[in-house]
């Protein structure tokens, strides 16, 4: 009885001790790409860099080869942030005010001078939802539009717009994208007075350029309620605020009689990014094991942190999956598989899958050879149940049973399940009809935080979901025949915020920002695009009255229509203008 307790104490020590490298390895690579000297792995910053040069040596130390032409890094231009000229003012009857007394464009404006007649235009909203329409008795082709931020009745818990809740109306773009519908030539955003802080000095902050610059269409400019009312004395914002807020009824009405003239001056800026990728060789069989490990730097577009220009570390999203993906090129280099294996860090995730879709797109290896894929993003947060859920597992007949085999004695509770689309790089492969499985922990409060840091993994939680991909990957290199792989027809679940119809295509986020339209990489089989005849490849560039030059017009497209309108659609395929009709579908529920 003591020798058999004995022993089994022995055997707990050996798995104590294999599993011991592993965490000293994650936890070094997550603290490392998470520290703050990375800069939250920001787009165009030198901690970005400074991780890709890291990634590359331990693929380096682990014996990996380089995976693009005797190099381990596959770079490419993308477009980001812009330069603020030196053209940014407001003229009228001979006054002019610049940047240094009250102006200043957007991060969305166009570039560009014009010149008309400035109309107020309530909040620049419409909203047939809410039988509210701000542009229903003003003509305001040609003019200038001014209108306010947010909506009406802000801190009004019977407002008509959802209460105190804010809603998709308030966006700027949409205000924009209405302006730009009804034919104005550009917009003047203001502060509505009733609800501002009197306490506090009025200023406006040069826009963001930690972000790609996607243009609007049409200039836009702030402008501070001082330097309305200077140039504008006869006009009473605060009188129509009031009376727009006391009933939710629009006062659009002229503001000048004479010609206003606007001007916006930014440049669109580029960046060289790199995938970093290595290989394991082995036979014509190609398994893919993918990670991304750009986040959100200092804060850019995407984050949910209530402070400003704070470093972003992402030590869950994705330091975490980087060094899963690590430690399986590591174990898999010493105790090969039979296939090939293709491990890589991709680049320009958290801005739209821009590293995989490159990569797919140039594939270093034969992509016909690729069994499946296989993505680890945000796999450090393993709750204390050791439940994990593996999402793609409806991408191939097969995977359940293969994970279920894989996940034995990894002392994880398994539930397979979910198609191959999803807010990751393993949907540029299922798009190219690659099975792929999808490895994640749960989002958490942390998520696109500040407090998203290394000392919150939890990293013997992260051991066995890195066992698990090993299992899985030589579950997958073990069975005698090819997966069969699935494509989807279901439509998305709605959450929180989303659009009130589906249309199902899938923008490609890879495409040049100098492009004008709505470039697809695919379209959900079943779906509305897709039984209109739309395909991966085609470029969107009309919807109904809606020209189609920017992820963000489509947007603003998709929120004026309800489900079973139908629309019309133009794109353009191989250089031919086409148009179709689709009838668009409700998105499916959450349950």
């Amino acid at each position: 009885m003591k020798r058999l307790s004995f022993l089994c104490l022995l055997f707990a020590w050996s798995v104590i001790a294999a599993a011991q490298p592993m965490i000293d390895h994650i936890r070094a690579d997550i603290e490392y790409l998470a520290d703050d000297a990375r800069e939250g792995r920001g787009i165009g910053t030198k901690g970005l860099d400074d991780a890709a040069n890291y990634i590359e040596n331990q693929m380096k130390d682990a014996g990996l080869q380089p995976a693009f032409d005797g190099s381990y890094f596959q770079e490419f231009e993308m477009g980001w942030g812009f330069t603020l000229g030196e053209n940014n003012f407001i003229v009228y009857k001979g006054d002019t005010i610049d940047t240094e007394h009250g102006v200043m464009p957007t991060g969305f404006s166009a570039p560009g001078e014009v010149t008309g007649p400035v109309i107020f235009a309530g909040y620049g909203i419409i909203a047939p939802e809410f039988e509210y329409d701000d542009f229903a008795d003003v003509d305001v082709k040609d003019a200038i539009v001014l209108c306010m931020r947010k909506e009406p009745g802000e801190f009004d818990s019977t407002s008509k717009f959802d209460g105190l809740n804010v809603t998709a109306h308030s966006a700027l773009r949409a205000k924009a994208g209405n302006a730009k519908l009804k034919g104005a030539k550009a917009m003047i955003l203001v502060d509505g007075p009733i609800y501002a802080d009197t306490s506090q000095t009025e200023e406006l902050v040069v826009p963001s350029a930690n972000e790609a610059y996607i243009d609007c269409g049409i200039p836009v400019l702030r402008m501070t309620r001082k330097a309305v009312k200077k140039m504008f004395p006869e006009f009473e914002l605060d009188k129509l605020q009031r009376s727009i807020d006391s009933n939710t009824q629009p006062r659009s009405l002229n503001v000048t009689e004479d010609d206003v003239t606007m001007s916006t001056d930014l440049s669109r800026e580029t960046v060289t990014v790199k995938n970093v990728a290595g290989i394991i060789p082995g036979g014509e069989n190609i398994l893919v094991v993918g990670a991304h490990y750009d986040h959100l730097g200092y804060g850019q577009s995407g984050s949910l942190d209530e402070q400003a220009h704070v470093i972003h570390n992402g030590a869950d999203d994705n330091a975490s999956g980087v060094a899963g993906m690590l430690e399986t090129a590591r174990v898999l280099k010493q105790s090969p598989v039979a296939s090939t294996v293709l491990a890589v860090a991709f680049t320009a995730e958290e801005t739209g899958l821009g590293g995989s879709s490159f990569l797919v797109k140039n594939f270093p290896l034969d992509l016909d050879k690729v069994r499946m894929m296989l993505n680890l993003d945000m796999v450090g947060r393993l709750p204390a149940n050791d439940e994990f859920t593996v999402l793609g597992c409806k991408s191939a007949e097969e995977f359940k049973d293969i994970v279920d085999r894989a996940a034995q004695g990894t002392g994880l509770t398994i539930t397979c399940k979910g198609d191959g689309y999803g807010p990751s790089d393993h949907m540029n492969f299922y798009l190219a009809d690659k099975p792929v499985l999808f490895f994640f922990t749960g989002a958490h409060e942390d998520y696109h935080k500040s407090t998203d840091d290394a000392d919150k993994i939890n990293y013997e939680g992260e051991v066995k979901v890195t066992n698990l991909a090993i299992n899985t990957l030589r579950e997958i290199d073990a069975f005698d025949h090819p997966l069969t792989f699935v494509k989807s027809a279901e439509p998305p679940e709605q959450g929180g915020g989303a659009f009130r119809v589906y249309f199902g295509s899938i923008p490609d986020y890879s495409q040049p920002d100098t492009l004008l339209g709505v470039l697809l990489s695919g379209a959900r089989e079943g779906g509305p695009a897709a039984t209109a005849g739309i395909q991966g490849g085609d470029l969107l560039v009309r919807m109904g009255k809606v020209t189609l030059n920017n992820i963000y017009d489509f947007v603003f497209a998709l929120r004026t229509y309800a489900p079973g309108d139908t629309v019309e659609v133009e794109y353009i395929r191989e250089d031919k203008h086409e148009v179709t009709h689709a009838v668009l579908q409700a998105p499916a529920q959450k349950h």
